[in-house]
């Protein structure tokens, strides 16, 4: 009788759980990736129409306001772009330098930040980064932008893991919104 030998899986052979695994993660890279830079003079402005070399958006005073997504009523600047916390940040401290911060650029503001009505101006305050701008805090959390969110409105990034936490949008509380 001839041994019966297994035939051994090619390492290149994923399994259907350990393929889609790697599908939604290509997704998830995809949708947050950062945008591609193409020959028109927006598509590499920050959030705030800065130069394509800075990492922060500023504003003469920041104003926060409030606007309805798919998450519920979320923190948004005066312009309607969606502001983002990062959750490694638990103690007001921004730590979302070098590339996290070509990609979450942060929202600072020169000049005392303003809580927009349905938000609580108690809970604004400012943090010195790095290079003594001042970044916007609400609640005790640092807000950024998503580089690929473009419009008012776009939410490109909610609750995914980069630069080693996880980033969501904020209720009119402060709070981190966890829904995907």
């Amino acid at each position: 009788m001839i041994p019966h030998h297994e035939v051994p899986r090619s390492s290149k052979t994923l399994t259907r759980p350990t393929r889609t695994a790697v599908i939604a993660l290509g997704f998830l890279a995809i949708a947050c990736a950062p945008p591609e830079h193409s020959g028109s003079s927006n598509a590499s402005a920050s959030p705030s129409g800065a130069s394509p070399t800075s990492t922060t958006t500023s504003s003469p005073q920041a104003t926060l306001s409030v606007a309805s997504s798919r998450y519920g009523r979320i923190i948004v600047d005066r312009t309607g772009r969606t502001l983002y916390m990062f959750d490694v940040e638990r103690d007001g401290v921004p730590r979302c330098y070098g590339a996290c911060a070509a990609s979450w650029p942060p929202l600072v503001s020169p000049v005392g930040p303003v809580a927009g009505s349905g938000l609580d101006q108690a809970l604004v305050t400012t943090a010195a980064r790095k290079d003594e701008s001042r970044q916007v805090i609400y609640n005790g959390h640092p807000l950024y932008y998503y580089v690929g969110d473009r419009s008012p409105g776009e939410i490109k990034c909610q609750a995914v893991f980069e630069y080693g936490g996880g980033w969501y949008v904020l209720d009119v509380k402060g709070n981190k919104i966890t829904a995907r």
